[in-house]
């Protein structure tokens, strides 16, 4: 995309109000290099995958972010490092490797409804085996725990017994009555990581030791005393001993990590681009966004767009007061016409239109939710050429027109059939005939490329522009004449004008000059004025019955939103009955088969014929029992589960964990609280209770 046009739509603070929404750095790193693609079908896929993250984040309340952060540095770095990953690095790794794990699982759960999601997932890898041996080796408070191996429990138990006898020894030869005379206290210090006593300077001498310290005074001198070096020397071996067993562990991580390198970096990446679409799919939801569809006709049309900055500085600063709300706008491009030309008066909202299509343009081939209707249909453009605002540069020595005419001359060499054009006042800053003259030459090859163009003027000639040539059409920013106050709205099919007389009227200018004014600006008009009249009023009743299709056309999509709501609600009706029938008759079935069973089994050790027909019956009911419709489903189910589905084991009247599958044996492996139970395929369902049931 032109950087030039990216800085004047103010992309970069787009982008900064979206990357306040990601969840860490991971998010952040990535919005700092998005940029609006090109491609229909990925731009199409990233909005797909913002929807369905934001509908997931609805119905959850939340998602697994948490612990997060971005660890590619360090293990990018591992190639040549020359020490092992400190104990909090590896456990930012653990906890983003869990998190990336935990959406993993979340999407495999939600593929029939996240299919762009689930597919995303894929690309996340499970490292569960790796975070286990983390979790193994450092503990919560990031250090490594005691019995991370059995020579660093030993190593630490022994440090431990030789600290409490320096720490006694010292203390008791503080409370020494021989030593008592020579000591300033009873108190035990810490110099240098050696236990010291606080003696009298003019004693120092006296006690055979080290000196290790000094007070400011220099009444006080701090000295080791010869017993304790012995005690200290052997607990620093042991620190030594401990400080090479952590190493040792750390090595080992690292390598383990090492290892599996390239594809966590893979992970990573594809966490980084889930936690930008994560912060996408929150910038939506606060700032009231809606997807945006893409089509590959060249097609604009957007309802009730808003300017996210906007919004950001009105709305929300203002917490949604009515009087700071921001008015909407409704524009097309592409389909009746190529070229939009917006007349209007002076802070009557034009530049403001032209960067609301440009930035909700850019935001939607970046894979955003618009600030607009839903609905909103957007191309997707090779480029996006924008000449904005009054850009005099002293520093080139250019005027506002040479600036202007700089910028025009870079887009005509760049603008095409797939390119979105936005000028703001052209032709403005020269003689008005002269202006108009470039103006229309200007529009002649952008209409004649079939460029895509929105141009803002005060260039009355322009007006008339649209009136010669069919894909051309005028748009006015409103003006409220009984104010003469800009509305702000945008109206299609009609041209602006600037109100210069009504205001000058309405400030106090004498009548004899208005009315001379309008009298010349009558001249002026011609004859053509009355023509122009009657094309307006055409396109004026278009507009008029566009806007009564659009309203209709709201009205049954409203409609069949509510018919399918209600379609959705009378399946779901319908599944939960099922599901509470099946599961009313799957608990008789076992509560009858059991008695049954339970009184057969009395009468195993009854005299031969009676024992034989009593095993021969429970065998027959046990074989009619698995032939059943639900108890098939239920062995299909089982079979077809895996590790770390979700399943409701019958006889614990709970949802567990699958930890193993037996196919064989037909029997499987659950967590039920912190215990590992295995179970027959026979005692697992997808059923819950009704009263626990989903829907």
């Amino acid at each position: 995309m032109d950087p030039h046009t990216l800085a004047v739509l103010e992309y970069q603070k787009v982008k900064a109000m979206l990357a306040g929404h990601a969840a860490c750095s991971l998010g952040r790193a990535a919005i700092a290099r998005l940029e609006p693609g090109t491609d229909p079908q990925q731009v199409a896929a990233a909005i797909a995958e913002t929807t369905e993250l934001r509908s997931l984040l609805k119905q959850k309340g939340r998602l697994p972010v948490g612990g997060m952060t971005d660890v590619r540095p360090p293990i990018a770095a591992m190639e040549e490092a020359e020490a092992p990953l400190e104990p909090a690095t590896l456990v930012d790794i653990r906890n983003t490797l869990l998190a990336a794990r935990n959406f993993k699982l979340l999407f495999e759960g939600e593929a029939v409804a996240c299919p762009h999601l689930a597919a995303l997932g894929e690309r996340l890898d499970d490292f569960l085996p790796l975070c286990d041996e983390i979790s193994r080796i450092i503990g919560k408070d990031g250090t490594v725990v005691d019995d991370a191996s059995p020579k660093l429990a030993e190593v630490r138990r022994g440090l431990a017994h030789a600290m409490e006898r320096l720490r006694q020894r010292a203390y008791n030869l503080a409370g020494s009555p021989k030593l008592r005379p020579l000591l300033q206290s009873d108190a035990v210090s810490i110099r240098g990581g050696r236990y010291v006593l606080s003696v009298r300077a003019e004693h120092k001498y006296r006690m055979d030791g080290i000196i290790h310290d000094r007070s400011q005074t220099g009444a006080t001198v701090y000295v080791e005393p010869r017993e304790l070096v012995l005690l200290a020397n052997e607990a620093d071996d042991l620190r030594f001993e401990e400080r090479r067993e952590v190493t040792r562990l750390l090595w080992e991580l690292a390598l383990r990590i090492r290892e599996q390198r390239t594809p966590i970096l893979a992970t990573l990446d594809a966490l980084a681009w889930l936690d930008h679409t994560y912060a996408k799919a929150r910038f939506s939801t606060d700032y009231a966004m809606a997807p945006p569809e893409i089509n590959d006709l060249g097609h604009l049309d957007v309802r009730r767009a808003r300017h996210p900055i906007l919004i950001r500085v009105l709305e929300r600063a203002a917490e949604g007061e009515p009087d700071h709300r921001v008015v909407p706008i409704d524009y097309r491009i592409g389909e009746d016409a190529d070229i939009l030309v917006v007349t209007g008066p002076n802070t009557g909202g034009k530049t403001v239109a032209l960067k609301t299509i440009g930035v909700l343009s850019l935001m939607a081939q970046s894979g955003m939710h618009v600030p607009a209707d839903p609905g909103a249909t957007f191309p997707c453009y090779s480029d996006v050429l924008a000449d904005i605002g009054d850009e005099q540069s002293i520093e080139q020595s250019l005027s506002t027109f040479s600036s202007h005419m700089h910028h025009i001359v870079r887009i005509l060499g760049k603008a095409h059939k797939r390119t979105l054009v936005l000028l703001d006042e052209l032709g403005a800053g020269t003689d008005p005939a002269e202006g108009a003259a470039i103006s229309t030459a200007v529009l002649d090859v952008l209409r004649k490329r079939q460029a895509k163009t929105v141009v803002t003027t005060h260039i009355g000639e322009l007006k008339a522009y649209a009136y010669r040539h069919p894909r051309v059409l005028n748009a006015a920013c409103e003006f409220d004449q009984e104010t003469l106050q800009p509305t702000y709205r945008l109206l299609l099919g009609q041209p602006g004008n600037s109100n210069a007389i009504s205001i000058a009227q309405r400030l106090g200018l004498p009548r004899q000059i208005i009315r001379s004014a309008r009298a010349w600006m009558k001249r002026k008009k011609g004859r053509d004025t009355d023509l122009i009249a009657e094309l307006e009023r055409s396109r004026r009743s278009i507009e008029d019955d566009r806007e009564r299709a659009y309203k209709l056309s709201q009205e049954a999509e409203q409609l069949r939103s509510q018919l399918e709501r209600e379609v959705r609600s009378t399946r779901a009706k319908a599944r939960a009955s099922r599901r509470e029938a099946e599961h009313e008759i799957d608990e008789h079935v076992r509560s009858l088969r059991a008695r049954v069973l339970d009184a057969l089994r009395q009468l195993y050790n009854a005299p031969a014929p009676f024992a034989d027909r009593a095993r021969e019956v429970a065998r027959l009911l046990e074989a009619e029992a698995q032939r059943m419709p639900l108890a098939a489903k239920r062995l299909e189910f089982a079979r077809s589960l895996r590790r770390d589905d979700l399943v409701y084991v019958i006889p614990f009247g709970e949802k567990c964990r699958v930890r193993s599958i037996n196919k064989t044996k037909e029997r499987l492996q659950v967590v039920l609280g912190h215990s590992v139970v295995e179970v027959a395929f026979t005692d697992v369902s997808w059923l819950e209770p009704p009263a626990q049931a989903d829907e």
